[in-house]
């Protein structure tokens, strides 16, 4: 999203108060990369659209070598610092343009909470021809949305918040949908053009059109991307990070901040006013896995 590229957004801010990704996440895409995928290799990996560097930090333990790229030097700069004792090679580069990668050149691509931006035809169709035959591309992400467990009352405020067309709705672009959505436009690409082993892992069922879907998903028993314990103010600093908040206050330069007044909200219809109270939220959250067609024509 062009919002990430604005000098005025804070990569900083994005940097410290994102969610992180399971420790195991890594793991779990290995496993399904080598499962029944003779001469499986873990030479090259790429994340693509990195942001800040926060899941490509995770890869070189498991790679020889390991180059991560966002369209936002920005965004690039923040990882650099973040990394300086890793060997990752960052690239400024769009996902739909990686012709910095030759053909048949990358085992593992992964995508953390970035794919939705995406030109989705283009960018699988470059995907399809930087992966090895035996290669993986692995895309996930978190809706920014979930199931607070002893508060379920606020499920609806921030979904509302976050998509309602008085609130940040009508701010987003189109991708936003895709994600939320739960990824399934790029599951139905992948099955039209013949990718294999195709799955898509959500958790929980609560993502949005899920159970009229026709796109198949397994429902895990719990979460495999995320790692995001969070109090009202931890919420809160996240939600800060949203790039949408940028373009509803640009328009809305008198109102409070959004995100503030949100998390206010919630906390009153909770009852609540510790704001380091612990919150238990199970997250929306996609994996989707799959490998290249065998046939590249």
């Amino acid at each position: 999203m062009a919002t990430y590229s604005n000098p005025q957004y804070s990569a900083a801010n994005y940097q410290t108060n994102r969610p992180r990704y399971r420790e195991t996440l890594v793991d779990t895409i290995l496993a399904y990369h080598k499962r029944d995928n003779p001469g499986a290799e873990t030479n090259v990996a790429v994340d693509v659209a990195t942001g800040t560097g926060i899941f490509a930090r995770q890869l070189p333990a498991h790679f020889a070598k390991v180059m991560a790229t966002d369209i936002s030097g920005t965004m690039l700069e923040s990882a650099r610092a973040s990394s300086a004792s890793q060997a990752i090679e960052y690239v400024e580069s769009a996902a739909e343009d990686l012709s910095f990668l030759g053909d048949s050149s990358v085992d593992v691509m992964t995508v953390a909470t970035g794919a939705h931006w995406f030109d989705t035809e283009r960018f699988a169709a470059e995907a399809r021809r930087v992966l090895r035959p035996t290669g993986t591309l692995a895309i996930f992400g978190y809706t920014g949305f979930g199931h607070f467990v002893d508060y379920p009352q606020c499920d609806k405020i921030i979904k509302e918040f976050g998509l309602g067309d008085d609130r940040l709705g009508r701010f987003w672009d189109r991708g936003r949908e895709v994600l939320v959505n739960g990824y399934r436009e790029y599951h139905a690409i992948f099955t039209r053009d013949a990718w294999t082993h195709v799955t898509r892992n959500i958790y929980p069922n609560t993502i949005e059109g899920e159970s009229a879907a026709d796109v198949p998903a397994v429902v895990g028993s719990g979460p495999v991307v995320m790692d995001f314990q969070v109090t009202w103010r931890v919420l809160q600093d996240f939600l800060l990070t949203w790039s949408t908040l940028t373009l509803y206050h640009k328009e809305h330069p008198e109102r409070e901040n959004a995100a503030l007044a949100v998390v206010r909200e919630m906390m009153a219809a909770a009852g609540s006013a510790d704001m380091d109270e612990q919150l238990n939220v199970q997250w929306e959250e996609i994996l989707l896995m799959c490998r290249p067609p065998q046939s590249r024509n």
